[in-house]
């Protein structure tokens, strides 16, 4: 009985490719499910100036606002490795989230997708620590998720 319980509580994660992540130290709120690339476990697999597509379903707004910004940073052993955003994803509202949904009102619901090309980094081979998250206009925290990827080559 607790083996079929089990089983019927892990098929949705294998099937929706919920990722396990990471409260920001900023602490800005986490969605409700993310699914980065389909990555069930971590670190996940990030292959090398390949596209990056992450999904953040169930957002809840902590503020007003009328704009959202998008921002990535990627860190090895605490320093910080260069992964600009590219500007036509900076804007949120713009590339995103769903149409129609900006403005942003305070316990608003609202889904998120970030659909980055990728880059060449200057590293392989190693596992790093990346954050993706929203930025308010008056820059509140609105979301952001934090997750090992081990960059492939």
């Amino acid at each position: 009985m607790y083996k079929l319980l089990l089983l019927v509580s892990l098929v949705p994660a294998l099937v929706l490719g919920i990722t396990p992540v990471r409260q920001c130290p900023n602490g800005a709120g986490l969605p409700a499910t993310v699914d980065i690339n389909g990555c069930t476990a971590l670190p996940c697999p990030i292959q090398n100036n390949s596209p990056i597509v992450a999904h953040g379903l169930d957002i809840v707004s902590p503020v007003d606002t009328a704009t959202l910004t998008a921002h990535i940073s990627v860190r090895l052993l605490g320093l910080e490795i260069p992964f600009p955003i590219p500007p036509e994803l900076v804007d949120a509202c713009a590339a995103g989230v769903e149409p129609g949904t900006c403005p942003v009102s305070v316990g608003q619901v609202f889904d998120y997708t970030l659909d980055h090309p990728g880059m060449e980094l200057p590293v392989v081979g190693v596992t790093v620590q990346v954050e993706v998250g929203l930025t308010a206009d008056n820059g509140a925290h609105v979301t952001c998720v934090a997750f090992d990827a081990q960059i492939l080559p």
